[in-house]
């Protein structure tokens, strides 16, 4: 009998600390290795509110492809309005080092290199920046567990996402992030963002989940700048993944060339 209570021992202990809640990173490491894709495309819907109801609305195709868990290289071809017709945007996603951004200007028929420095500037005049475009970049911030809380009744993690370094919080123009994680799915229903003041003034909304063959995406979210009291919302259409989208359509070079309608 005792022998049997020595074996059992060691088993009732890993069980009682698995049942723990997980870290910080380790909820994150889930939300950000989680999809079970390997390319993507859909119609992408980009519409900015200013603060009297003035609408600015931008229809652009997008395009994804994973290369592994860390790497994955996204397009966004710009088809509407005319005044940005032509403009394409390319992301390489980098495990160990600080991702490739490329903006292709049709006006000045010239490929732009985005710098790690100007990875806290605005999206084509929205407010999602460069950096929120893509996947969080796990290894930019270090995490704390928080908290849990209900949104809507959806039971979440409440995690706190800190800068590792002064050059992260200077590139993102982040000093924290605040993300609300599903427990069931780990999928972020909310992120709260702080300037390098240390003051709140983004919160992400994503308002709608879609299973699309087995795969979860956020087909709509909104990105509200509080200060200005300014909204821009991204909806996505007409998702398909797995169709073999070419490595070339991912390549710099082709950014002035692509012709899609």
């Amino acid at each position: 009998m005792k022998k049997f209570y020595f074996v059992l021992l060691p088993i009732l202990i890993f069980s009682f600390f698995k049942a723990y809640p997980e870290t910080g990173r380790e909820i994150m490491e889930k939300v950000v290795n989680k999809e079970t894709w390997n390319d993507m495309t859909a119609d992408l819907y980009l519409t900015i509110v200013d603060s009297k109801g003035g609408k600015r609305e931008r229809e652009i195709k997008s395009f994804m492809k994973k290369y592994s868990a860390d790497e994955t290289k996204m397009l966004m071809f710009f088809l509407k309005p005319a005044d940005v017709r032509g403009t394409s945007f390319l992301i390489v996603e980098h495990k160990d080092r600080d991702d490739d951004r490329y903006l292709y200007l049709p006006a000045l028929r010239r490929v732009k290199r985005i710098l790690a420095s100007g990875k806290g500037g605005s999206f084509m005049a929205s407010d999602f920046s460069y950096y929120d475009i893509g996947k969080p970049k796990l290894e930019d911030f270090k995490y704390n567990l928080i908290g849990e809380e209900k949104l809507d009744g959806v039971p979440c993690y409440v995690i706190e996402c800190l800068p590792v370094s002064p050059q992260i919080e200077k590139d993102t123009g982040y000093s924290k992030i605040v993300r609300w994680v599903r427990k069931d799915n780990y999928m972020i229903l909310k992120s709260d963002y702080y300037s390098r003041d240390g003051k709140k003034f983004k919160v992400l909304d994503v308002e709608k989940i879609e299973e699309i063959q087995n795969v979860l995406f956020a087909t709509v979210m909104t990105m509200k700048d509080i200060i200005s009291n300014r909204i821009s919302r991204m909806e996505f259409r007409n998702i398909k993944v797995n169709t073999g989208l070419k490595d070339s359509l991912f390549s710099e070079t082709s950014l002035d060339r692509i012709n899609i309608e």
